[in-house]
């Protein structure tokens, strides 16, 4: 007898095509969901690097035109999106907490992408796009070093002899590779036997905190800054720090400079001479006030402008508040010499330049850079010799719309002549912020500085005390770019 046959209604078959559509779906849904989260962070990175970009030109005073090219050229080439629609690049922002401020940049970028799975399912489609969105732009911030050395082949690149007592209320960095021991005494095995830090058996360096990339020549003489604290604070091979103030703008008449010239005024207690070359016919011109009967009362008007030199060794001088070029015409020309007489510098910077120096652009000083200037670079270009007295009474620019608000002296970046202070300096008579990055700062004397330096490097000599109190005190500021949105 023939058995019967086992009927089969398809019911698996059914089942079966039910349960691979789901898990076609969830296997869309993991790899195409995937795909879409990598191209969104593919999206958002390029809009964050194209934010930077625009930024970056805004900072360095470019059109929004320029900006917005190079916004579009990190999305389209630099971050491979070719396929993508040309991004929206909005100068100031068109939403959010930044909008209508043109110091910041917005981009929006579209990733189109086409899925493989999820498009099967019902209701979905295979072309798929995401986006990102990001904001960015500049601010100033004030550096807060009391000193920043900042030039890495200096030995030493902080240096105290003498029986001088150097106290920097605030923190002190030190750049220089060279070498010496430890806070432990451990030698720094760097191939370098000069001193980064270098404080003769005699002499002392107090501050709240000192970091030196290099070492020292006797950690006993880096104290703290408080009599009576016993803690530590020297640290040595530190890391360096960068330029705080790198992307400081170079002075320009955009900016705040006096294209007139006013040549080579020079005061002695005998004669106020105006100039060299009649740059008293430039308005508003330099003149001598005559005023008083007696010549000893007579006192010298400058301007801002740019000089060739100043020279100041007596007599009575007024220099006006603005910016003091000092373009020199040879190297054996002193750019500017303050060391006697009674003189007025009430709201001013000084910026020491070379020859080559051109006021409507800015350049080339504005194409220095990070990096030290290339060798040789010097007997193409004039710079003068800076000496002043630091017990004249001079404070920084005060202007809160100026890049170089608080800022008193500012040295192009590749001009290495050093700078001398001499004499003694009652606190309040020098102040504001100075920049020098590769020349070495020089000082002689004793006294109060409420200021700033950040220099290539700092060498104190002398028998006295000198305190640099910058804490409550304004400070120059360099703008930074940062991502906001």
């Amino acid at each position: 007898m023939k058995g019967k046959r086992l009927q089969r209604r398809g019911a698996v078959a059914v089942w079966f095509a039910l349960v691979l559509t789901v898990l076609l779906g969830m296997l869309g849904l993991v790899i195409d969901s995937g795909l879409l989260m990598s191209a969104q962070r593919h999206a958002q990175n390029a809009a964050d690097a194209a934010a930077l970009a625009a930024a970056n030109d805004l900072m360095m005073g470019r059109p929004a035109s320029y900006a917005t090219n190079t916004a579009m050229t990190f999305v389209n080439t630099h971050n491979e999106l070719s396929d993508a629609p040309p991004p929206t690049v909005n100068i100031p922002p068109a939403s959010g907490p930044y909008a209508g401020n043109s110091a910041y940049a917005e981009v929006i970028v579209t990733n189109p992408r086409q899925t493989y799975f999820v498009h099967i399912l019902p209701g979905a489609t295979q072309d798929q796009e995401v986006g990102a969105r990001a904001v960015a732009g500049f601010e100033s911030v004030s550096a807060g070093e009391g000193v920043a050395v900042l030039d890495p082949t200096a030995r030493p690149g902080l240096g105290v002899g003498g029986t001088a007592v150097l106290k920097v209320k605030g923190r002190v960095y030190d750049n220089s590779e060279g070498g010496g021991v430890d806070e432990d005494g451990v030698p720094v095995d760097n191939g370098n036997s000069q001193y980064a830090g270098d404080v003769s058996n005699n002499a002392v360096l107090k501050a709240n905190d000192i970091r030196i990339v290099g070492g020292v020549n006797l950690p006993e003489n880096f104290q703290p800054y408080e009599d009576g604290n016993t803690s530590n604070v020297l640290h040595a091979k530190e890391l360096p720090i960068p330029d705080p103030l790198l992307n400081l703008a170079t002075p320009t008449t955009g900016n705040g400079v006096n294209s007139a010239y006013r040549g080579a005024p020079q005061a002695t207690n005998v004669n106020l001479k105006l100039n060299d070359s009649g740059a008293d016919d430039v308005e508003p011109r330099n003149y001598i006030d005559t005023s008083d009967p007696d010549p000893a009362n007579h006192r010298m008007m400058l301007h801002p402008g740019i000089y060739t030199s100043i020279e100041i060794t007596g007599g009575n001088v007024t220099l006006l508040p603005g910016i003091y070029v000092l373009k020199p015409a040879n190297n054996t020309q002193n750019a500017l010499k303050i060391t006697g007489g009674n003189v007025t510098a009430d709201k001013i910077m000084f910026y020491a330049t070379g020859s080559n120096y051109d006021p409507a652009s800015g350049f080339p000083d504005a194409n220095d850079g990070d990096g030290p200037p290339p060798t040789g670079y010097e007997k193409d270009v004039k710079f003068g010799a800076i000496t002043m007295n630091a017990g004249m009474v001079f404070t920084p620019l005060e202007d809160s719309s100026s890049p170089f608000n608080n800022m008193l002296f500012y040295q192009r970046r590749w001009n290495t002549q050093s700078v001398d202070f001499q004499g003694d300096a009652e606190e309040g008579n020098l102040s504001g912020t100075l920049y020098a990055k590769w020349a070495q700062f020089k000082i002689a004397g004793q006294g109060i500085y409420n200021a700033q330096f950040v220099v290539g490097s700092l060498q104190l000599t002398g028998q006295g005390d000198v305190t640099i109190d910058y804490q409550g005190t304004k400070l120059g500021m360099a703008p930074q770019v940062f991502l906001v949105e």
